[in-house]
């Protein structure tokens, strides 16, 4: 693409969008004074345009009354660039490993740290696809995102609408992200961005305006104010989209002053639920005992709408309550299986969290072929078993051998050792990532201390010392359970 500050100027406020030219305008200052083709020019700007098309939008600059002062502000600029170059080698931005920028725990932190509330994932996608446009200089829809949808109408949208919401706090900390990003690059020496002097362009008549002109206070009091505020704020003074886009980009808007009910809801209370439930008593109370967010908030004495915002902001993912099952009228079999199957709850709860009686949630079991659990002493029994095998099993493990599901935690982390990441291994045992690290962060409370050394850029996860000893005893135990139901099954026979 084209540097911003650049493309704005050169752009015609009608009959051609910014985000097409610019990268057309990145070839076509690849061409003067060489032989360069336009299919050449587009391969060396990162293949996001090709010749064709580069010389249709050439044709339409061609026919604009400014066309002559669009050729000279382009001779000036490689003139330019031939001479003192730029501080950023783009052709290694472009070719730099994009799929950690801005992980969601960043996000999160930056989140709590500027008062940003985080969304439902939308807002970090957009943060995510605008810090991936500046550092590369490719267009937001070329992130590698996985889930696609960036370069929708209803994407660019809502980016234009967060471009106008963000706050020079927020903006200063993705900035020193994009910083931190590229230091793990092993790029230290480069600024997150850099744009040509404008001053090129003086006493030249080009098509677009001068953002220099916008009047910056009156901007930001319009881009609070409304709906769609960017679009508002560009009709109001007169000038482009892309134009208040770019001035928003570099001087964001303060955020506005909350009123005294509003600050009191936003910050003092929600300060002191992050104090009283943190994201592991949190993750204890509704993923491992299974409680609701009503439970939650009897227990707690916080609303339901302030702890749903804190899950967001610590990452859970919320069960979908009675409400939602009744509005459908369906229960999903692959959350069905997650909750009888794997968590191991009984069918009256479930009944009691869907809103419905436990025959019609016994129905549903059938329907999607979950095979029921028996009836009467078997629980009994159960916990008999699992407080025998407790007291046989290996000293290190006794600590985790307490609690519904202590056995398949176990389990589940000694399979999760042999993947890289455990990203990795939630994706090949079948589970929720999320889930399988509060089972182990669950097994390093009771233990005491670390199992694992967590994935990084460029190294796989490991296990600790004490991780080690733990895999070797759940081993041993398995192997001793295994000879033991091999031995009762020969004597019944």
């Amino acid at each position: 693409m084209f540097w911003t500050s650049w493309a704005v100027r050169l752009t015609p406020p009608e009959g051609i969008y910014a985000r097409a030219l610019a990268p057309a305008l990145a070839a076509l200052l690849l061409i003067p004074d060489s032989r360069t083709s336009l299919d050449e020019a587009a391969g060396l700007a990162g293949d996001v345009i090709d010749g064709i098309e580069i010389s249709r939008l050439l044709q339409e600059l061609d026919d604009l009354p400014q066309w002559p002062d669009i050729v000279t502000a382009l001779d000036r600029l490689a003139d330019h660039l031939d001479t003192h170059g730029t501080p950023i080698d783009y052709g290694r931005r472009r070719l730099l490993d994009y799929t950690g920028l801005l992980p969601h725990d960043r996000w999160l932190a930056i989140c709590r740290r500027t008062g940003t509330p985080p969304g439902t994932g939308r807002r970090e996608r957009i943060a995510r696809s605008q810090l991936f446009r500046r550092l590369s200089g490719l267009p937001a829809e070329s992130l590698p995102d996985g889930q696609g949808g960036l370069d929708s109408a209803e994407f660019r949208a809502t980016s234009l609408r967060f471009t106008a919401l963000q706050t020079p706090e927020l903006a200063h900390a993705l900035q020193q992200e994009a910083l931190n990003f590229l230091a793990s690059q092993h790029i230290h020496d480069e600024p997150v961005t850099w744009q040509p002097p404008t001053a090129l362009l003086s006493g030249l008549s080009l098509p677009g305006p001068d953002p220099a002109h916008i009047d910056l206070p009156r901007l930001h009091q319009l881009v609070r104010a409304r709906e769609h505020p960017v679009q508002h704020a560009a009709q109001v003074l007169g000038t482009t989209v892309e134009a208040i886009r770019h001035v928003l980009d570099e001087r964001p808007a303060p955020a506005p002053p909350l009123t005294k009910n509003a600050a009191r809801a936003t910050g003092r209370i929600r300060q002191q639920a992050r104090q009283a439930i943190p994201a592991e008593r949190f993750s204890q109370l509704y993923l491992d005992e299974h409680r609701s967010l009503q439970q939650i908030a009897d227990l707690t004495g916080f609303s339901r709408s302030v702890l749903t915002d804190l899950a967001k902001e610590y990452g859970i993912p919320l069960r979908e309550g009675p409400q939602d099952y009744r509005r459908r009228g369906t229960i999903e079999r692959d959350w069905l299986i997650e909750q009888y199957v794997h968590r191991r709850r009984t069918l009256p709860d479930l009944a009691r969290e869907t809103g419905m009686s436990t025959a019609n949630m016994a129905r549903w079991a059938k329907t999607h072929n979950v095979p029921l659990r028996s009836r009467g002493g078997a629980s009994h029994s159960q916990a008999l078993r699992a407080a025998d095998q407790a007291h046989r099993a290996p000293r290190v493990l006794r600590p985790a051998l307490s609690g519904q599901g202590a056995s398949e935690r176990l389990s589940r982390f000694a399979a999760a050792s042999a993947f890289p990441s455990l990203s990795e291994a939630a994706s090949g045992l079948g589970l929720n990532t999320f889930t399988l690290v509060a089972q182990i962060n669950r097994i390093e409370r009771e233990l005491g201390g670390p199992l694992l050394v967590r994935a990084e850029r460029g190294r796989p996860m490991t296990l600790t010392p004490l991780g080690r000893r733990v895999l070797r005893a759940i081993r041993t135990s398995q192997d001793s359970v295994m000879k033991s139901e091999v031995h009762s099954g020969s004597e019944r026979r």
